[in-house]
């Protein structure tokens, strides 16, 4: 029996809490007691000094550790996997993984009964649940290979008892998914830390599997976009995987869903989809000397009609081929009519070429004008066509004064007033010569934009004003309003913490919100306003003090920059949901592995496409099997997420969101749609992972069994001897517990009621 301590911090730091504590008492409490008797001082003194050694003693969490012997007979575990990867015929003279460690262990039967003698041998089959049995009998049916998962439950089970080692026997490649993929190296450090017991590994079967047959397989589909628009030509890009088929020639193809006649809830006919000018829909030449190989193919098809389509990526089964269902992977595409267009006015500068860079995205087409910078601004020449109704969903203005406009024509910018009023989308951008200093306060803008402006802030165009501008280096921040709302969104769980990650900018002009209608979105770090918003009639308007956002792509931030850009672009054109309903629902990505966590995103918007963030959500989803799942909303911002797990039917799964706000309903429901590839996570790779069961057998402390060695590790087991007798330790904590609560409280409150009865409270 040994007092053991183990102090809430560091030993010297404790040291030195608790002598200020006692010193603390004794100069400072003498004093105030010193006009009692003796008697009564001293009582009071030292009943305050014990209670301060009470909060000491915890400070130093004292425990009695007790050294108990264990007599009982210790027990060697023996696992050995029963899943459907060791059926895989890749043993000495064609025998199965299963059937290699059956014969292995029958002829090793002498040194395993000798060694029964000394111990307790437990035989556990494995795939994802763990079965004792007498005898591991010839069969391998199970669906997974859930290695850490019985790694835990055997840690959870073997905690009172005496086990002295575990066998790993498997072909060491975890396979499995939902709550049953555990990760298997952090369940072996989980159980030699708990238990202090080593796990040998012997593994069997090869990682080369390219002899086990020819097997054609779409191994990865990826869409640029998952949303793009009509006539659009879009690329998939998918990753072929050829085994034993050296010499074979292999079509690989796409395939588009029909949905002529069919509903939501209904799933159509895939077809092939044709070769055309536009688009290479298939590759019918593909060849490979190697037995074993993976290539990387880009295929294009035209998004003839809007909706939303499956498309698959199919290598034509070979002849030959057993394993047909890994040939193809599905996704879904959304195509829309039309896409975003913007119109852009700026002079030659740095931020107009990384902006134009928005062309490559799905969504958004940038028509730029360029405008004459400094005296030669006013020869610039403007299409009136650009100001037509329906021409742009989104306008921006750079460094332009208002007076470039109306030397073009005095109509133009009472024609963009009149379309941001219909509901198109105006952004001013910071400069030196636009919002008052360019000319707007004076024009049709002014009660668009969200600035205050005044007709005496024009300057000339060749006069710079310092005063109107925040000269130095600023960091854009969202504010406690902004931060939840779209455009400002560039981490889900981390936001201003990645925009806290973004460079300074040099400089910013001062802005001013109009009225208390204004939003701010974005701030500097000395609260200066640099993103603000507004909307007017059916249209939204953005004033942006920034003028070289461009530096965060030339620092690494190429995906934060095109984000924010495309945020607000969409935000300002009412499609920052994708949908002009009432209701909306997405899934991203748009196709997933059997057994995979699927999250799912909802919401409610107004005629206006402002988010009802107290809105009422039913979600449903409907399974390929026809069965109505109902998931769990949760509230997230101003809008809605849940997610689902049941994913072990391959198949189109179909999500449906209802909505209701003060007890009316949000009219026709949200749907959308995912896809569970037709996967088998068990038998689509079934090469064995010999690296996976080594690093197992280190963290734990165990060794790595070669078959052909198991019959001497059994026997050098038993020559260095059973350990008869186990110490095991047990603690008895004098710090945690109501013993010590109870004497503090005790001390405490009879030193106030002596203090109470003497007249010191």
């Amino acid at each position: 029996m040994n007092l053991v301590f183990e102090p809430v911090w560091n030993l010297p730091l404790v040291i030195v809490t608790a002598v200020a504590m006692i010193v603390l008492v004794l100069w400072t409490y003498p004093s105030r007691v010193a006009h009692l008797p003796p008697f009564w001082r001293r009582s009071l003194i030292s009943l305050r000094c014990a209670a301060a050694a009470i909060l000491i003693m915890a400070m130093f969490r004292p425990s009695i550790q007790i050294a108990e012997t264990d007599n009982q007979i210790s027990q060697l575990n023996i696992l050995v996997d029963r899943s459907q990867s060791m059926s895989t015929p890749d043993g000495p003279g064609g025998a199965s993984r299963r059937e290699t460690l059956l014969k292995l262990l029958e002829e090793t039967q002498p040194q395993l009964e000798e060694l029964k003698e000394e111990i307790d041998i437990q035989f556990l089959d494995f795939d994802s649940t763990v079965t004792a049995t007498q005898i591991p009998e010839n069969y391998a049916d199970g669906n997974f290979t859930a290695i850490g998962k019985t790694i835990d439950e055997i840690r959870e089970e073997a905690a009172g008892e005496r086990l002295i080692g575990m066998i790993l026997m498997s072909d060491g490649a975890q396979r499995a998914g939902g709550e049953d993929d555990v990760d298997p190296l952090n369940a072996a450090r989980r159980f030699a830390e708990q238990l202090g017991v080593p796990i040998h590994s012997l593994v069997v079967g090869t990682s080369d599997v390219s002899n086990s047959g020819i097997d054609l397989s779409i191994e990865d589909l990826q869409l640029d976009q998952s949303v793009t628009f009509e006539k659009k030509t879009v690329p998939v890009h998918l990753q072929l995987k050829m085994v034993g088929a050296a010499g074979k020639k292999v079509k690989v193809r796409l395939l588009i869903e029909d949905r002529n006649g069919k509903r939501e809830g209904e799933s159509g006919e895939l077809i092939e989809i044709p070769l055309s000018a536009e688009a290479q829909s298939f590759r019918d030449d593909i060849t490979t000397t190697k037995n074993s190989v993976t290539i990387p193919l880009d295929l294009f098809f035209v998004a003839e009609q809007a909706g939303e389509y499956k498309i698959a990526a199919e290598v034509v089964p070979d002849d030959g081929e057993v394993k047909l269902n890994n040939n193809r992977l599905e996704t879904l595409i959304t195509v829309r009519k039309g896409g975003l267009k913007v119109a852009y006015f700026d002079i030659p500068r740095t931020e107009q070429k990384f902006l134009r860079r928005l062309n490559e995205t799905a969504k958004i087409q940038i028509d730029t004008q360029v405008i004459l910078a400094g005296k030669f601004a006013q020869k610039s020449q403007i299409d009136p066509a650009m100001f037509k109704k329906d021409q742009y969903d989104v306008y921006i203005i750079g460094d332009v004064p208002a007076s470039v406009f109306n030397e073009s024509d005095p109509k133009l910018l009472g024609e963009l007033a009149l379309r941001v009023t219909e509901g198109s989308g105006l952004l001013m951008t910071g400069g030196l010569h636009n919002f008052g200093a360019g000319g707007y306060a004076s024009t049709p803008l002014a009660t668009l934009l969200p600035v205050k402006m005044a007709a005496g802030d024009l300057i000339p165009m060749d006069v710079d004003q310092p005063e109107d501008h925040i000269m130095s280096k600023v960091q854009m921040l969202p504010t406690d309003s902004g931060n939840d709302r779209y455009l400002m969104s560039l981490s889900a769980s981390q936001n201003r913490a990645a925009w806290e990650q973004l460079p300074k900018l040099g400089g910013a002009t001062k802005l001013t919100p109009k009225s208390g209608a204004v939003e701010v979105f974005a701030e500097t770090e000395d609260g200066d306003a640099l993103l603000l918003a507004s909307e007017t009639g059916r249209g939204r308007s953005l004033a942006m003090a920034l003028d070289e956002t461009w530096k965060w792509h030339l620092h690494g931030f190429e995906a934060e920059h095109q984000r924010f850009w495309q945020q607000m672009i969409l935000w300002l054109a009412h499609k920052e949901f994708e949908s002009d309903k009432p209701l909306w629902s997405r899934v991203e990505p748009r196709n997933f592995s059997p057994l995979s966590k699927v999250p799912i995103e909802f919401g409610a918007q107004s005629e206006n496409g402002v988010p009802i963030p107290d809105a009422n959500f039913t979600v449903e989803v409907l399974t390929p099997s026809g069965e109505k799942i109902k998931v769990t909303p949760q509230r997230f911002a101003d809008h809605g997420l849940a997610e689902f797990t049941q994913t072990e039917e391959p198949g189109d799964y179909w999500v449906l969101v209802q909505g209701t706000h003060q007890g009316k309903s949000l009219g026709l429901p949200a749907s959308t749609r995912f896809v569970v590839d037709a996967r088998d996570l068990e038998m689509d790779n079934p090469a064995a992972d010999p690296g996976m069961m080594a690093e197992i057998a280190d963290i734990s402390g165990g060794s790595v069994i070669l078959p052909e060695e198991f019959g001497d590790f059994l026997t050098r087991l038993l020559e260095g001897g059973i350990q008869d007798d186990l110490k095991r330790y047990r603690r008895i904590n004098l710090w945690d517990g109501w013993p010590p609560l109870l004497i503090f409280v005790f001390l405490i409150s009879l030193e106030w009621t002596i203090r109470k009865i003497r007249g010191l409270v």
